[in-house]
């Protein structure tokens, strides 16, 4: 389900039933541990649990340098999202890099998402793509999580 902050405007997905992070790409053997994908932002953030430590961690494959931060153990996906994806900061790091403003305008000019969709720069800025809204568009959260990787010589 989407969750959404009193704006109404939808922030992530949690997964019903966790998906294998092979579904990454080339990120995935990087992940160590972090085996299962729990969820995604609208921007392209994955959620991701270890099982066998309980942690939970969020991968910004947008973000260049370390892009991945770890919150620790949680007893279930319930109180990691209400302990930290439900925060009020959660939106600053979690859309990056853009604003919930932003998200808010990109459902105007694009419409909503559909399951396992994101709204992303069409081309990377990593590779002389922008950040202006205008050249925004939709696509699968794995394909691009995976390009992205690619993009700065993931192997």
């Amino acid at each position: 389900m989407f969750w959404k902050k009193k704006s109404g405007i939808k922030i992530y997905q949690l997964y019903k039933e966790p998906v294998s992070s092979d579904k990454l790409g080339v990120w995935q053997k990087h992940l160590g541990s972090f085996t299962q994908v729990v969820g995604y932002s609208v921007t392209g953030s994955i959620l991701l649990f270890a099982p066998d430590s309980k942690e939970y961690l969020i991968f910004y494959p947008s973000m260049p340098g370390n892009n991945c931060k770890n919150y620790g153990e949680f007893p279930d996906i319930a109180e990691f999202e209400e302990r930290i994806l439900k925060e009020p900061s959660f939106p600053q790091y979690g859309l990056y890099p853009i604003t919930e403003k932003d998200v808010k305008a990109l459902v105007k000019i694009l419409g909503p998402l559909a399951a396992d969709e994101i709204y992303h720069p069409a081309l990377d800025p990593a590779i002389g793509g922008s950040l202006n809204l205008d050249g925004f568009t939709k696509g699968n959260v794995f394909i691009h999580s995976d390009i992205l990787g690619q993009n700065r010589g993931i192997e």
